[in-house]
């Protein structure tokens, strides 16, 4: 019955995302972040969901007449950029007979992240009013805020001694990549509950803020934890009573040493006191041998997937027979490795220069945007992206995920800021040459 149901309202979507391509975008982040089919046990678990609703999506966006035209922003042009790159570096796998080993697995990685590609620029064309912005980070946030909610649960009813995991056979279904995407969506949740008007709404907000920070200590995940710790200090930074923030962070801190059970406990013990247990030290093993990798192919690395057995073995400074046991690298375990072994020094510098970029960008206009109260939503949701994209960055840097979905849609919301605020200020400016018309004096103060 649950296959039906799930394969229904995805068929019965369908059509409405040909004649609204901006529904698709919706229904499209609830499919990634949610992953409806996935808790099914029939033929919906292996229903291509995505393609049904991405295509018609696609097909209506090529006809739409409400889309985003000046798009070309300093973001748009490094992710286009960094898309050629890891195009050309897989390209480049074909021609080196060292790489055969992952040419398969690469070329199937790269249709994915083209996939991936394909939606954030749909995202940026299709979003075009404050209103539609509000909506898709809405639904990326209670996609993600209810299972935040549902391992809440789970915790409370097994006294935390089991830790929580994402939705199965997704890309979040791993503890690490379901801490870090609960961490890039709590200032979502902060931000978008801050300024919600409707009280139903704000309580759920408020609520599944809470359950993100339970659900991100209940994974047992290292690098989520530093993450979450990062968030935590600006928010406390950021807040007009910075002492009685610090006060209570310290308070929250001791309540979970005080009451965390022993497992998580003797996870997070040894990582306090410096002491490196087998995923500690898999993890510097992973990052010498993408350092060796990228040394001998600095320009292009080695595509797509290459943390294969044969490429460790040949670029691990170690034997993996007696440093991990027989086994050899089980990932990246960091996104600015993994961009490094698989693109090069040269889409590693893209990849940080999008990173920088996206800081800078979202600093530069919530500044902007607190001269002037009528853009106040301008610098709320900047700062949605600031703390996303630093989630991204502090906990990235212990998991492989260097090409989340989640990651690309800050990029494109971002995006969509520039080019709304640019909206708002030409507008105000056409404002200003009508006689008969009065601009308010907060737009003119936003005026370049």
């Amino acid at each position: 019955m649950r296959d039906y149901l799930i394969v229904g309202i995805i068929l019965g979507c369908a059509p409405f995302c040909l004649f609204s391509p901006y529904f698709g975008i919706l229904i499209s982040s609830w499919i990634a972040y949610f992953n409806p089919h996935h808790y099914a046990w029939g033929f919906a678990n292996t229903f291509p969901v995505a393609q049904v609703i991405v295509l018609p999506t696609m097909l209506g966006a090529f006809f739409s007449k409400d889309v985003n035209r000046k798009v070309f922003t300093r973001e748009t042009v490094l992710l286009l950029f960094f898309w050629l790159w890891v195009s050309l570096s897989m390209a480049n796998t074909h021609f080196e007979p060292a790489f055969a080993d992952h040419i398969a697995e690469g070329t199937a990685r790269l249709v994915e992240f083209s996939k991936i590609m394909v939606m954030t620029l749909l995202t940026i064309f299709l979003v075009t009013s404050q209103k539609k912005l509000k909506y898709l980070m809405m639904v990326t946030a209670f996609s993600l805020g209810v299972l935040a909610l549902k391992g809440t649960i789970f915790g409370i009813l097994t006294g935390g001694n089991f830790r929580v995991w994402g939705p199965p056979k997704s890309f979040i279904a791993d503890n690490n990549d379901f801490g870090l995407a609960l961490n890039m969506i709590i200032p979502m949740l902060f931000f978008l509950g801050r300024d919600e008007q409707n009280r139903k709404l704000k309580i759920l907000y408020r609520i599944t803020f809470v359950c993100s920070m339970v659900a991100v200590l209940l994974t047992y995940s290292r690098g989520a934890l530093l993450g979450l710790t990062a968030i935590s200090a600006v928010f406390a930074l950021k807040s007009r009573y910075k002492l009685i923030s610090g006060f209570l962070l310290v308070v929250a801190a001791f309540l979970v040493i005080s009451f965390a059970p022993a497992a998580w406990m003797a996870r997070m013990g040894d990582f306090a006191g410096g002491k490196l247990d087998g995923s500690a030290q898999e993890r510097l093993t992973s990052w010498a041998f993408a350092w060796n990798l990228a040394k001998s192919y600095p320009i292009t690395g080695g595509g797509f997937e290459c943390f294969t057995p044969d490429l460790f073995a040949t670029f691990s400074e170690r034997d993996p027979q007696t440093w991990l046991g027989g086994h050899t690298s089980s990932g990246p375990h960091s996104i600015y490795f993994q961009v490094l072994a698989e693109q090069g020094f040269v889409g590693l510098g893209i990849f940080l220069a999008l990173l920088a970029s996206c800081m800078l960008s979202a600093r530069r206009l919530r500044r902007r945007a607190a001269r002037a109260p009528a853009l106040w939503w301008i610098g709320s949701y900047a700062q949605i992206v600031e703390l996303g994209i630093l989630a991204y960055m502090v906990s990235g840097a212990f998991l492989g995920r260097a090409y989340f979905d989640l990651y690309l849609q800050l990029v494109a919301i971002l995006i969509v800021l520039k080019v709304l605020y640019k909206k708002e200020v030409r507008a105000a400016v056409l404002a200003v040459q009508e006689p008969l018309v009065v601009i308010e004096p907060e737009l003119q103060e936003a005026m370049p």
